[in-house]
Parts: C-alpha cells; sequence; structure tokens
C-alpha cells in the first residue's frame, strides 16, 4: 500500500523572512520557495516552538476553531544574524496549493467568473468571520483583497492583521462594493442593495447580515438539483474482541435521498469498557434517530441548530441516567463519542462531540472540520500552546467532554453548517481511521477518485476500513461516507432586496418568520413561480397587522396600569456601595417571581433588557450586576443601576462560555444616591462585557419585547 504524503508548505510572517531569498534554506530545513513561502524538508520532526505565546500570535490560538479559513501556527525559527535575533513564525494549512507551492487565487480575480452560488457562498464565510475575527481585533484581515484567496468553495486567509482603529460592517460593504459591478447578473441588483444597506447602517450587525445572505442563498439553492449517498462500515478490527463502534445508517447500507432529515449519517465512538461503551454508542443513535423525526422539511438555520443541540442533549441525557440507573461510577460510566451529518436543503450540518471526526474532501484538498474535544484542543483555544506543542504533552488526547458522561447542563456540542455549490465528500469516521494522520495520508489516492468518477462509494467504503485495519488496527473502526451531488436545472431568476425594516416585535419563531421579519415578504422581487411563500405572506400580512395593532393599544394600556411603569418612575432606594442591592441570585429563573427570563427568549443581538429589581428584598441580592472591560482580564468599569435599560451589540463564545457586550440605552438616577456610589454608576452609552449565565440567573432581569421606541444610548433600529 503505497502513498506520497503532499509536500508541507509554509506561510512565513516576521522581519526575518525579508533576508532570505528563493532557494535559500534556513536552518538546515526550510526551503525558500518564492515570497515568503517556505517548503519543510523534514515535516517529520517537530518545528521549535515558542517558550512563551506573544500577544501578535494568540489570535491564531483563539481563533483555532476556524482553521477552515485560517491558517494555524506551526512553529517559530528564531534566526540570529550580525549579533541580532529575529523570529519567524510559520503558518501552516494556508491558501498554497499542495501541488505547485503558488498561491491561491484572490478573491477579486476569481470574483469575476464565479457562479452567483458561489459568489453569495464566499460572502457568507467572510459574514461568519467578521464577528470572531473582530473581537480578536483582527477583522482588517477581511478587508486586504491580497490576503484573501479561494480554493473552490472555501474562502482562506494568508494571515492575520491587526486593526489599527475600530472596525464596523460599514467598512465591510464599502470593501464588498467595490465587486458589485463584476457580482453576476443574477445577484448584481441584490448584493449592490445589500452592501448599500450595510454602509448606511441598516444591516449594521454580522447576524442580520448572514439572515440576508441565507435567504438569498436558500432561493439560488432551489435552481440546483441536489442527491445524497450515503454508505457506512463498521468493523471490529483485528486486535479487539468487541466492537463499541456504531453507526447509521446500519453497517454495509446504501442510501441515496434528496437532502431531508432522513440524508443522516452518524458514527458514535463507546467509551467504558466491554459492553457499556457498546451500549452507550447504540442507545446514542437510537435516540438521535427518533429525535431527527423532529427536524421540519423546511426549517431555518436557526431552528435546524437548535434541533441538532437539543438532539444531543437528550441523547446524553438518555446515558447519563441510565448510568446513574446502574450505579456506575468513575470509570465504569459509559460514554460516546457522536460525529453526525445532515444534509438539508443546500447546506450540511456537522453536529459533533468528542474525537470522532468528520473530513471535507474538495478536489484540491482535504479539510478537517471538526475539533477533537481533547485536552490538547482546550490548550490552543486558550491560547496556551501552539497545537504541535499540545499534541505532544501528556495525556494530550484525553476527552474533556462526551455524551452521557456528564449532566447536559455541562455539555457543549459543537453544530457547524456548510453551504454546498459543487460536489463534495464528507468522511466522518472514529479515531480507528483517523488515528496517526491515516485520512491526511490517504485521501488523495483512495477519496478523491470518488470524486473524479473513477470509482464507487462502496469501494471506498471498504478500502479505508482495510486501510485503518492494516496502518492502525489498535482500535474499532467506523466510517460513513456523504457524497453530495449538486446539479443546475436551468436558468435562475434574478434576486432584488428591499430595504431592511427590523421587525420591533417578536414573533413565535417558525420557517415563515423565524430570523426574519415581515419586510423579507417582498424579499426578492422577481421570485421564481413556485417560490414558496407567496400565499402566507399575502394572507399573514393581514394577520400580522392585526396583531400590531392590537399589541400597540394594548400596550399603552399596560403602561398605565402595570406595577412596572409605577415602578420605573420611582426614584430608587439606595444608600451606600456597601449594601448590595443591584443585582442578582444565583437561583434558577424558574423559582424567583421576580425574574421574567424564559428559556424560550434567547438574548440575541440587539436584545433589549430591563434591570427590575422591584419588591425583591436585599437580603436575596448579594451580587452586583457589573460590566467588565473585556473578557480577558475583566476589569469592572461600573456597575449597573435598578431600572437601566441595556441592549445587547455583540456575543461571544469563549472557552465554553458566552458573553454578552452590553450597550447601557438608559438609566435611572436615584434622588438620594451617595456621591461615592454615583462615580460607579454606569451612564448610557457606557459599553462592557458580562457572562451570559450571570444575566439568565439574575433576579429582576426583564427581556423586553417591545422595541418600537428610541431608547438614548441605544442604535435605532
Amino acid at each position: 500500500m503505497q502513498n506520497t504524503m503532499p509536500k508541507h508548505y509554509l506561510w512565513a510572517i516576521g522581519e526575518g523572512i525579508k533576508t532570505y531569498r528563493p532557494g535559500e534554506i534556513i536552518v538546515d530545513r526550510y526551503q525558500v520557495q518564492g515570497d515568503r513561502i517556505l517548503l519543510d524538508t523534514q515535516p517529520e520532526k517537530t518545528p521549535q516552538m515558542p517558550e512563551e505565546i506573544p500577544g501578535e500570535i494568540e489570535p491564531y490560538l483563539r481563533l483555532f476553531p476556524y482553521r477552515l479559513h485560517i491558517p494555524q501556527v506551526y512553529g517559530i525559527l528564531s534566526v540570529t544574524e550580525k549579533k541580532r535575533t529575529r523570529e519567524i513564525w510559520l503558518l501552516e494549512g494556508g491558501p498554497i496549493d499542495a501541488n505547485s507551492g503558488s498561491l491561491m487565487p484572490e478573491i477579486a480575480r476569481a470574483w469575476k467568473d464565479a457562479t452567483p452560488m458561489r459568489q453569495l457562498n464566499w460572502l457568507w464565510q467572510m459574514a461568519q468571520l467578521w464577528q470572531p475575527l473582530n473581537v480578536q481585533k483582527v477583522a482588517s484581515s477581511l478587508l486586504n483583497s491580497e490576503n484573501l484567496r479561494v480554493e473552490g468553495q472555501l474562502v482562506r486567509l494568508l494571515e492575520l492583521q491587526a486593526d489599527r482603529k475600530s472596525l464596523t460592517l460599514q467598512h465591510l460593504g464599502r470593501f464588498w462594493q467595490k465587486w458589485a459591478s463584476n457580482a453576476h447578473p443574477v445577484v448584481e441588483k441584490f448584493l449592490k442593495q445589500l452592501f448599500h444597506q450595510m454602509i448606511t447602517g441598516e444591516v449594521h450587525n454580522a447576524d442580520r447580515l448572514i439572515v440576508q445572505l441565507d435567504l438569498a442563498l436558500e432561493v439560488l439553492g432551489r435552481s440546483q438539483i441536489r442527491k445524497i449517498h450515503i454508505a457506512t462500515a463498521t468493523d471490529t478490527g483485528p486486535n479487539r474482541s468487541n466492537n463499541e463502534d456504531a453507526c447509521y445508517p446500519a453497517s454495509k447500507t446504501m442510501i441515496s435521498y434528496p437532502p431531508s432529515y432522513k440524508t443522516v449519517a452518524m458514527v458514535c465512538d463507546g467509551i467504558g469498557g466491554q459492553e457499556g461503551g457498546e451500549e452507550a454508542s447504540e442507545l446514542a443513535i437510537k435516540v438521535l434517530c427518533q429525535r431527527l423525526q423532529n427536524i421540519p422539511e423546511d426549517g431555518d438555520p436557526l431552528t435546524i441548530t437548535t434541533k441538532l443541540e437539543e438532539s444531543a442533549y437528550v441523547a446524553n441525557d438518555a446515558i447519563y441516567e441510565r448510568n446513574d440507573n446502574e450505579q456506575r461510577q468513575g470509570r465504569q460510566r459509559m460514554g460516546t463519542t457522536l460525529v453526525m451529518a445532515l444534509a438539508h436543503l443546500h447546506e450540511l450540518y456537522i453536529t459533533h462531540i468528542g474525537d470522532s471526526r468528520a473530513y471535507w474532501i474538495t478536489p484540491t484538498r482535504c479539510h478537517q472540520v471538526t475539533l477533537d474535544d481533547d485536552v490538547a484542543t482546550r490548550q490552543v483555544r486558550l491560547g496556551y500552546s501552539l497545537y504541535q506543542d499540545a499534541v505532544n504533552q501528556v495525556a494530550s488526547g484525553a476527552l474533556v467532554q462526551a455524551l452521557g458522561i456528564t449532566a447536559s447542563t455541562s455539555l457543549h456540542p459543537t453544530v457547524q453548517r456548510f453551504p454546498i455549490d459543487e460536489d463534495s465528500i464528507f468522511l466522518i469516521c472514529s479515531d480507528g481511521l483517523s488515528d496517526r494522520n491515516r485520512v491526511e495520508e490517504y485521501w488523495q489516492t483512495e477519496i478523491l477518485p470518488l470524486l473524479q468518477g473513477k470509482t464507487n462509494l462502496a469501494t471506498v467504503r471498504d478500502r479505508l476500513i482495510e486501510i485503518a485495519n492494516a496502518t492502525n488496527g489498535h482500535d474499532n473502526v467506523t466510517v460513513a461516507l456523504v457524497y453530495y451531488q449538486v446539479t443546475d436545472q436551468g436558468q435562475i431568476t434574478e434576486l432584488s432586496l428591499p430595504p431592511v425594516k427590523v421587525q420591533h416585535l417578536k414573533v413565535q419563531k417558525s420557517r415563515k418568520n423565524s430570523e426574519f421579519n415581515s419586510s423579507d415578504s417582498q424579499f426578492f422581487e422577481n421570485k421564481p413561480k413556485n417560490f414558496p411563500y407567496d400565499s402566507e405572506y399575502k394572507s399573514g400580512w393581514f394577520y400580522l397587522s392585526g396583531i400590531l395593532i392590537l399589541l400597540v393599544l394594548g400596550g399603552i394600556l399596560a403602561y398605565f396600569l402595570s406595577p412596572l411603569a409605577k415602578e420605573l418612575t420611582q426614584p430608587l432606594d439606595v444608600k451606600s456601595p456597601k449594601i448590595n442591592t443591584f443585582a442578582a441570585n444565583t437561583e434558577k429563573p424558574s423559582q424567583q417571581p421576580n425574574s421574567i427570563f424564559s428559556p424560550s427568549l434567547s438574548l440575541d443581538i440587539d436584545s433589549l433588557i430591563l434591570i427590575n429589581h422591584g419588591d425583591i428584598s436585599r437580603e436575596r441580592l448579594h451580587e452586583p450586576i457589573e460590566l467588565l472591560n473585556n473578557t480577558t482580564n475583566k476589569k469592572v468599569i461600573g456597575i449597573v443601576s435598578n431600572g437601566s435599560i441595556l441592549q445587547v451589540t455583540r456575543k461571544l463564545n469563549k472557552s465554553e462560555e458566552t458573553w454578552l457586550e452590553l450597550q447601557v440605552c438608559s438609566t435611572v438616577t436615584p434622588s438620594n444616591i451617595d456621591l461615592e456610589l454615583s462615580n460607579v454608576l454606569l451612564q448610557p452609552k457606557d459599553k462592557g462585557w458580562i457572562q451570559k449565565v450571570k444575566i439568565e440567573s439574575s433576579l429582576g432581569v426583564i427581556i423586553l419585547e417591545r422595541n418600537s421606541e428610541k431608547i438614548d444610548g441605544c442604535v435605532e433600529d
């Protein structure tokens, strides 16, 4: 079984690289290929590791979950010249052709020849990256044409570039505007309007931008025929007596469907020894198959993502409860990893927990799209070490989470979605195959021929099982191949976009109005004849108008009759900053009569929060609501006073915690406030960070459902 490893090209950053010319070899290992491109001639050896991670490198580690688009730090070179040491940082996984060693094309050059679906797909990926890069203050990386490369469907960055100033979507809109005139005629009008709305501030956050692009991608996707082929297999392996892995569909099954809840593939790798691991993996698949039947055929991305997360929680609870019922303790407790692929409309969703993996095979590369939930990955995401260093540490592969081991409150499943605009293969597998980089080693010879029409799905599946047993062999092995085929079926109708009008009233989420507002009923002026929402929108407008009128009248009456209105107009009794009158108990919201927070209400961007302690006794208020300057050094910038209204301006998932950036919209200043306390109370337009869990568990926190009035200090929608 012969296979040739691809050449390992690296991108070099730092002042030290400027002194080298093509052909030179650095430290007897790295050969200079061209401007800042190096070839590692000894990739089997571990590169030099830094003693400390400098601040300018830390964003690469924090953004490790986005390595599909962002290169990662491979190692460092310390070169001494004329008694001066210069550092060269090496980046791997960048947009460099593994065959030629040349850079992938710039997005600006590839743009004009791309299909309309691909143009929207590229913009969608950049929109997904905007917020996490902005949080790390490297959003400038998305505003440099030379830094933006494309590799087929994927947008790839050469490197991260530090921001010199605060950036907003207006900057991204102006940058994209240069591409509007070269956009495909089908989407040209749509994009020109969207870019204008970004520049004028009508679309002012990434969530709304993604919603607009999602709608357009969905409609364009209807002009394509999509078919999913799935093949699975599981094998005990040469050195095991029983198989703790499980898969769905059942082993040696092959199915073909259009995208729906039926087009799903799962791989579970059981934990907990003989019987236990096998029981956990089979139970997880049984529960997940039942839950997936609740996924709506016309569900929007938010609904699908939520359903997949909920399914993982239910499967976790089933295993966890069985562990408790059987009184399993410590290592006797059974659990399982999970990686699941679900095809839905024009997208593929990957749900992941543990160290079973998903790979995306394209004509040019094999991309690992999941991150192992192990100690090594956690070290990188926390910014403690480079991945090459972390994987060599003791217990680096130990799992930090799996289904069934802990309660669902401690579980953090990952759900990713990938718009697909050309034939693609997704491989999901247990570590019986992925260990020792066997997928990266064999994808070109064994899987790529399937995309080239030179082999069939069953043959590839069986070869992967054979390779795993022959070259690894220490574990059970399970594979599931998802072959996603896309065919254009004809002329596409031109898309257009009316001005965005933000719906102030939140309505129960459904496919018709989930993340969108009522103005989206006219989202496309020239819709395809089979556009599915015409009748619903025509009748929906009539009923929605009536509901809005009733709610406005009800709101007026409620204002004058509600005790809440009286509370807002009364002065607050605040004596001293030493008396904790400001916030929150750690009891669950359901146990708090003065908290109207409901799990069904999410703290989305632009949500409004009222701090209303009302009649809560001071004995129960033992922790002030404090906002911090950032999520790293966590310095308190001030306290939120009773009666304040705040707006969620940003969300950040960090180290398995969700953080909210809140902006103070309005405050009620107590008439008898102490001078010492007045200096720490936050004022309108002040901003700061707080953990989402602290808001959710606070007494007297009300998530406002009405946002029809302009509130000083907040952006008017």
